[in-house]
Order: structure tokens, then C-alpha cells, then sequence
């Protein structure tokens, strides 16, 4: 029992950390909010439908072989459980906010915990093992390893998109920053040190993507922030330092999303 329940757990958790690394919400300081920007929405559609095809071809596994064991006996519960995930995923393809669809993953979310404990108890009342249940679930998310592969490249394009635009607006607001701050006679070197390395960190953002390497694009938002901070922090100090000249907020310094 114990190996049948790590088993699930970890392609379930699996799942969940994909939807942890998804953007969070922020502002793109073009007028539109983040979380109704439609590539960040597009996003997030992605990331559900990539989730939803691993949670389907799993939940198709487990009642396959509960199916055999129980002799159809044991399947109701578990694919009306099932029927609920498909369809919140379903319904998801036609949200147009963020927080819809961040409702739509938590559902979601407690349907595949609900499943999971529901196997769990079906396995131990009819006599199934965990080595025969585990193999059941790989072969199910192998004969369908085509379309889930297919719907995680999207998703990381998608990302990719809805991210290094954000970065570039960003990028945009920073720059204007300077220039205007430079039109008022402000030194702003020290600014333009630290924005030459965000772009430079930008460079490696769009690489992590690029190469589909999430620790690579976790590192480069986490070094993002920081600089971004950092940049925030200094154009505080010219308006302290030049309270007559340097009258524009430095907005642009967006901490990045993961």
C-alpha cells in the first residue's frame, strides 16, 4: 500500500509543481493587468490542459486495473470523480480571467486528491497489488506520452511568450525611466549598471525557456528580482538626492514571475 500511494503521490504532486511554476500575477505597466493579459491567460491555459492530459491518463490507469481486480465493481466512484476533473478542464478552455482559471487548477487539485484516496481504499478492498496498479498507470501515460508531450511543448511556449513579453515591457518602463530622469540632469550611471544586467539576465531567462530547463529559468527569475529591486532602490535615491529633478516613479522595477 505504501508503494501504490507513493506512486500516485508523486505523479500528482508532479502535476502540482508544474502549476506552481506558472507566472504570478503582476502588472505590465502598459495599462492592461497581468491577470487578464491574454498571453498570460493563454498561459495558464496551457499549463491546465498539459496537467489535465498527465491527471486523465493517470485516473485512466488506476480504474483500468481497479476495473479487473473488482470485476467492474470498484469503478463508479472513481470515474465519476474522473468525469468532474475532465470537465473543470474542459471549462477552463473558455476562461477569460486568471482567477477563473486559478479556480478551475484548485478544483482540479481536490479531485486528484479525492481520487488518489479513493484508489487507495478500492486497492486495499479488492486485493490489488501496488506493483500491478503502478504498471497500469505508466502504461497508461505512455500510450498517451504523443499528446502529453505535445501540450507540454505548447505550454512552455506559451510561457515563453507571455514572460519575455512582460520582461520587455518592463524592460521599456526602466529605460523610460532613465531617459527622463537623465532629461532632468541626474547621473543615473549607477541605474544603468544595474539595468545593463537585467537585460543581460533577460539573455538567460529567454534561454531557460528556450531549452525547456526549469531550474535554468527559476534562477534566472530569482537573480531578476533581486536586480529589479535594486534598480528600484537606486531610483528612490536620485528622487531623494534630487527631489526638485527626479520626479518620476520607477514603476518599470517589476519584480520578475516565476
Amino acid at each position: 500500500m505504501t508503494n501504490t500511494r507513493m506512486t500516485m503521490l508523486c505523479g500528482f504532486c508532479m502535476i502540482c509543481l508544474i502549476a506552481a511554476i506558472m507566472p504570478v500575477a503582476s502588472a505590465l505597466g502598459n495599462g492592461t493587468a497581468w491577470n487578464n493579459n491574454p498571453e498570460h491567460i493563454t498561459a495558464m491555459k496551457a499549463n491546465v490542459a498539459y496537467t489535465g492530459a498527465i491527471g486523465q491518463a493517470q485516473m485512466d490507469g488506476a480504474i483500468s486495473y481497479i476495473g479487473t481486480v473488482s470485476n467492474g465493481a470498484g469503478t463508479s466512484q472513481l470515474s465519476s470523480i474522473e468525469s468532474q476533473f475532465t470537465g473543470t478542464e474542459s471549462s477552463a478552455g473558455s476562461m477569460t480571467a486568471a482567477d477563473q482559471i486559478k479556480a478551475a487548477e484548485t478544483q482540479m487539485s481536490s479531485d486528484r486528491k479525492e481520487f488518489m484516496t479513493t484508489a487507495k481504499g478500492s486497492l486495499k478492498e479488492y486485493n490489488g497489488t501496488a506493483k500491478a496498479l503502478r504498471e497500469s498507470i505508466n502504461a497508461s501515460v505512455m500510450a498517451q506520452s504523443g499528446t502529453i508531450q505535445n501540450l507540454r511543448n505548447t505550454w512552455w511556449t506559451d510561457r515563453e511568450t507571455a514572460r519575455m513579453d512582460e520582461f520587455a515591457q518592463n524592460d521599456q518602463n526602466r529605460n523610460n525611466v532613465l531617459a527622463k530622469l537623465t532629461a532632468k540632469g541626474v547621473d543615473v550611471s549607477q541605474a544603468q549598471a544595474i539595468e545593463n544586467q537585467i537585460q543581460q539576465e533577460g539573455t538567460a531567462l529567454k534561454a531557460g525557456f528556450d531549452s525547456q530547463d526549469g531550474n535554468a529559468v527559476k534562477a534566472a527569475n530569482q537573480q531578476l528580482a533581486t536586480l529589479c529591486n535594486q534598480f528600484r532602490d537606486i531610483v528612490k535615491g536620485y528622487r531623494t538626492a534630487h527631489p526638485a529633478k527626479a520626479t518620476v516613479t520607477p514603476a518599470a522595477a517589476v519584480p520578475a514571475t516565476v
